[in-house]
């Protein structure tokens, strides 16, 4: 494997409470916790419609998932509303119907890893892709890029290589490090992206 994209913008999770002003309230107030890092970061990194999506989230709907096992517990049955917008690729198959994006999107979890393989199917992507990770557990964290394969000014040129790195429990803070371009490579358990001139 040796890939080489482009990282056109970025963006990283600030607050617990994102910016949404641009969602409209009745909507904002139906999202989910993930949802609501989803969209913001998201939204920060791309204001087109016409790209690919990958979401990747170790653990996704967690807080709805719970609410669901507590109404099944209670109820003996759970609502299908409830069940649909628990499910793995809830937030960013919003996302997409919000800003009316049609292209193909894909959702990741990949355990402690989840980032690592969301940010590497976005890299293989032939087309613009923006990409996201998001969670709720430990606590709140979510990073998004816009990647492509054409140059673009100002884009950041990655090479991505095979290799077998040994990691840490640490991938989200490493790879906010290179996306703030603190640090010039990213090592995942399988590749290393790393920042080329």
């Amino acid at each position: 494997m040796n890939e080489k994209f482009f990282i056109y913008k970025t963006a990283s999770l600030k607050s617990e409470k994102p910016d949404l002003s641009f969602v409209p309230m009745m909507t904002r107030r139906k999202l989910s916790p993930i949802a609501r890092i989803t969209f913001a970061l998201m939204n920060e990194c791309c204001g087109e419609n016409n790209v690919n999506l990958v979401f990747s989230s170790q653990f996704g709907e967690v807080d709805r998932l719970e609410a669901l096992i507590l109404q099944y517990t209670d109820d003996g049955e759970v609502s299908p509303i409830s069940f649909g917008s628990s499910v793995h690729n809830a937030a960013v198959g919003a996302y997409s119907l919000f800003k009316n994006i049609k292209n193909k999107y894909n959702a990741i979890s990949a355990g402690k890893n989840s980032l690592s393989a969301g940010f590497l199917d976005a890299a293989c992507e032939k087309e613009k892709t923006l990409f996201c990770y998001s969670d709720t557990i430990p606590d709140f964290r979510g990073a998004a890029c816009l990647v492509g394969r054409e140059f673009e000014q100002g884009a950041d040129k990655i090479e991505l290589t095979a290799a077998q790195n040994r990691t840490d429990n640490t991938e989200y803070e490493r790879f906010l490090k290179f996306l703030n371009k603190e640090t010039d490579e990213f090592k995942a358990p399988f590749y290393t992206a790393r920042r080329v001139k």
